[in-house]
């Protein structure tokens, strides 16, 4: 699905990323990379799988899109690492093997004492606020007076009833000239939109992006 924000041409990809033709850039938010080791520290049992699917997810998408840039609009990581965890040597794999796309990360609340990693995996640091062509890449908005950009955060979902059955979906939530991804890390909880009239949401359903009603 194709919209307008801000003068910009953007397309909301059923994975729950954006497109942005005119840069060759793809937009996500909110991978919280590393949380199943977290988890995993305070004895919750999370499947050691998680983060090489997230990155899989991801080359799946570059694969797709011609992509000169991925820009995350932040908590790139749930927590910084701790003494002994692989993680952050994954996702340095992950890096070297994509030589030639540049990475921007806009920190988000989880991104903080972040800076050295970013260093260590070629990544950089695009600042609290990032102004690109009328828009502000940012990872945290204020509900009630989005200014034109794009943000992450809260996880947007939306809950859709058929009859006895409730089913949950991600979605992009727009509201005036200020588009809200849905989180592409999984295991990462989600803030209801849905109900909310000023937000009107998008889902991120199957193979296709759908407004709804």
């Amino acid at each position: 699905m194709r919209i307008e924000l801000a003068g910009q041409i953007l397309e909301l990809l059923p994975e729950g990323a954006v497109w942005w033709p005119a840069h060759d850039a793809l937009l996500v938010a909110d991978l919280h990379l590393g949380k199943d080791q977290v988890f995993r520290r305070h004895g919750m049992a999370l499947p050691a799988s998680v983060l090489d699917g997230e990155l899989e997810r991801l080359d799946q998408l570059l694969a797709a899109h011609p992509a000169r840039e991925l820009i995350v609009l932040g908590d790139l990581v749930h927590a910084p690492p701790e003494p002994g965890e692989n993680w952050p040597e994954v996702v340095a794999r992950w890096r070297r093997d994509h030589p030639g796309l540049a990475i921007g990360v806009v920190p988000g609340n989880h991104d903080r004492a972040l800076a050295p990693q970013l260093k260590s995996w070629d990544m950089i640091d695009l600042g609290a606020r990032h102004e690109r062509d009328g828009l502000t890449l940012m990872h945290e908005t204020n509900l009630d007076r989005p200014e034109p950009g794009l943000s992450g955060h809260v996880h947007p979902v939306a809950r859709i009833r058929s009859g006895a059955e409730r089913l949950r979906l991600p979605v992009f939530a727009r509201r005036d000239q200020h588009l809200i991804l849905p989180a592409f890390g999984r295991f990462t909880g989600g803030y209801n939109l849905g109900d909310d009239r000023h937000w009107q949401c998008l889902a991120a359903a199957g193979h296709r992006v759908v407004a709804l009603g």
